[in-house]
């Protein structure tokens, strides 16, 4: 059964790329409707409970390592409406280390399933739709930087995303 309601850990970008990544997002939701939700990388949760003591050590942790770069496999869909359509992204070893550490600072056992993604449309659409959007968007040159943790309460019930505290990475 799907956890609903909790937190989160999602990567967030540097302007340039998040300007980017919302242009694209922005043309891909005016296809396919969506609710209203920040450009991220889910890296971590379901958490029910975050201390205080968890988020200092994920500080100290961000003060103390840089920022990571992800590299894109470009677009892709699923019949999962948080899955609908997205940016897949190469699960790494820079992102499977920066997952790990993560899950030791809450001393917490990392999932094996992790599909690292940005997603760019929540919801339940078409596949021909989507087939067709996919020939119209920008390719991707470069990596993406990765260069925020944000600790995000989520209530899917209500389409709540919000985003607590940002730590940056250095």
């Amino acid at each position: 059964m799907r956890i609903t309601k909790a937190y989160w850990l999602w990567g967030l970008f540097p302007s340039k790329e998040t300007n980017f990544l919302n242009k694209i997002k922005i043309q891909v939701q005016s296809v396919l409707k969506s609710p209203d939700f920040e450009t991220h990388i889910t890296l971590t949760g379901p958490y029910l409970n975050i201390d205080n003591l968890f988020l200092d050590k994920l500080k100290t942790y961000c003060d103390s390592n840089t920022l990571v770069l992800l590299d894109i496999d470009g677009y892709n869909f699923q019949q999962e409406k948080f899955k609908s359509f997205y940016i897949s992204i190469k699960n790494s070893e820079n992102l499977k280390k920066l997952r790990r550490n993560i899950y030791k600072l809450n001393e917490l056992c990392i999932e094996n399933n992790y599909s690292p993604h940005i997603s760019l449309s929540y919801g339940n659409h078409e596949i021909k739709e989507k087939k067709e959007l996919i020939s119209k968007l920008p390719k991707f040159n470069n990596p993406i930087k990765l260069s925020k943790i944000a600790l995000v309460e989520v209530d899917e019930d209500i389409n709540l995303w919000k985003i607590l505290e940002t730590f940056d990475l250095n």
